[in-house]
């Protein structure tokens, strides 16, 4: 019989997991490493591109806050048609192609590659359900904090958690992971249909809430591919 961890130790695992998590995930962490300013809002909105920063948030108090949706050309939104992001997307990145500004300027080649990457990482961000949650979080002023907001920290799924996290270290053939991974990607969909609930009827608090649950969510999936993945190197 395989030994459990003491329910104190189990906790204190999953909190560390969970900090960890946010720290990996946060869309601000992403776009902190060298983010650059873009006018690539002004190509939707038929504004000129007057000011470098116009892709940045001067409301809500976040006016440091790239605005990931405004540079792909969206209003502030948890629904978005992935087939439209898509075709948005390719849209912009054809038009900062790199053979487009072939005979431009240095300073210009460089700019364009800057407004290039981007649209690259918003598209990243908005194109992924979790980090578009926090992102949207973020921009509301009520970014999900590493572990200063205790109202969200649900401990009946801490430990649910912690139980399938032992599952799959127990587990040590693909027939044994799969099933395990069909249900977390189940609960994953359901709390995004959630999410999508919360965020059209403005309740952002249960919208934390609910992102915070993806997050453990999220993070008992990667764990899965990642067991999966070892078990079929061997």
């Amino acid at each position: 019989q395989q030994r459990r961890r003491p329910l104190w130790k189990r906790h204190n695992i999953m909190m560390n997991l969970f900090a960890v998590s946010l720290r990996r995930t946060s869309p601000s962490s992403i776009c902190r490493n060298g983010a650059s300013s873009s006018n690539i809002v002004a190509r939707f909105s038929g504004a000129a591109a007057t000011t470098p920063s116009s892709s940045r948030t001067q409301d809500e108090g976040n006016e440091n806050e790239i605005d990931h949706f405004r540079i792909l050309g969206f209003e502030r939104t948890f629904t978005i048609p992935m087939d439209e992001l898509k075709a948005k997307y390719k849209g912009l990145m054809k038009d900062l192609h790199p053979d487009r500004y072939a005979t431009a300027s240095k300073e210009v080649s460089a700019q364009k590659g800057a407004m290039a990457t981007d649209v690259t990482r918003a598209y990243g961000v908005v194109g992924d359900p979790l980090l578009r949650s926090l992102h949207l979080l973020e921009l509301h002023g009520t970014p999900i904090e590493e572990m200063n907001d205790q109202s969200i920290i649900d401990h009946a799924l801490l430990f649910e958690v912690m139980e399938i996290r032992e599952q799959v270290e127990d587990a040590s053939t693909d027939e044994e992971l799969r099933p395990i991974l069909q249900s977390s990607i189940k609960k994953k969909d359901e709390l995004i249909g959630q999410l999508a609930e919360a965020f059209q009827e403005g309740r952002v608090e249960d919208a934390k809430r609910i992102t915070a649950k993806l997050q453990y969510w999220a993070r008992i999936e990667e764990t899965i591919v990642d067991k999966m993945t070892s078990v079929h190197k061997q």
